[in-house]
């Protein structure tokens, strides 16, 4: 897998944050934070390596907020909406692929540490020079690799547990638990930090976890391919 085209987050006319790449910027990056500018204009990066799911794209992109008045119907129509369906299919990379000399099954394995120290590679000290000079513009911090993934990270987890929340406020089903870090679903305990939400090619949505072999296994179906089936649990 070639290395990527790096975005890295300005600030925009508006106030807000927008992703910029080559030579202007990156249509659909707009977002209110400077971390979702980021995943905006980085997803597949980050998605292939399952630092992002789909939840943290809708968080990024706002379109998370009018979830609650209508999970049954998924993220995947509110993305299409703002010209990000394409990129919010997320599974992750393939067995057989490798990404800066790591395949699936190591990624998987890698904390934000690991991760980090790998990202060395394509955050280069000069991006990241560039990075937190338009973080300083935008009264931010300078910040470093490890520093930005684990800003990346706690996005996600937090878009996740909005999503959870949303969901179980009409499923009993789910139950939030350990000051919302875990979620009961079914009877069954996750941790919500491992937690992924992934729209499937048929047009399905559903939530699951990344093994140690690098399978997606699916935990709660958002959504069915045809519409009425969901939310609800799958069975183990």
């Amino acid at each position: 897998m070639p290395l990527p085209l790096l975005a890295i987050p300005v600030l925009h006319s508006s106030g807000a944050w927008i992703a910029y790449a080559g030579s202007g910027y990156l249509a659909g990056t707009l977002s209110t934070t400077w971390v979702g500018a980021l995943i905006l204009g980085n997803t597949t990066l980050f998605t292939s390596i399952g630092l992002v799911s789909t939840a943290g794209i809708a968080a990024a992109s706002g379109v998370l907020a009018g979830f609650g008045a209508s999970a049954a119907a998924g993220l995947g129509t509110a993305l299409t909406t703002v010209g990000l369906g394409s990129v919010a299919s997320w599974m992750g990379i393939a067995p057989a692929a490798t990404f800066l000399g790591f395949t699936a099954v190591g990624w998987t394995l890698m904390g934000v540490g690991a991760i980090a120290l790998a990202l060395g590679a394509v955050f280069t000290r000069h991006t990241m020079k560039k990075l937190n000079e338009e973080r300083a513009k935008g009264g931010l911090k300078s910040i470093s690799v490890r520093q930005m993934v684990a800003e990346v990270h706690g996005y996600e987890v937090d878009a996740m547990r909005k999503v959870l929340q949303k969901l179980a406020e009409k499923d009993a089903s789910l139950q939030l638990k350990g000051s919302d870090a875990e979620i009961s679903i079914g009877g069954r305990v996750f941790s919500i930090n491992k937690l992924r939400y992934r729209i499937n090619k048929d047009g399905s949505e559903e939530i699951g976890y990344v093994t140690r072999l690098a399978r997606f296994v699916s935990v709660y179906l958002v959504k069915g391919p045809d519409g009425p089936e969901g939310p609800g649990p799958l069975p183990a």
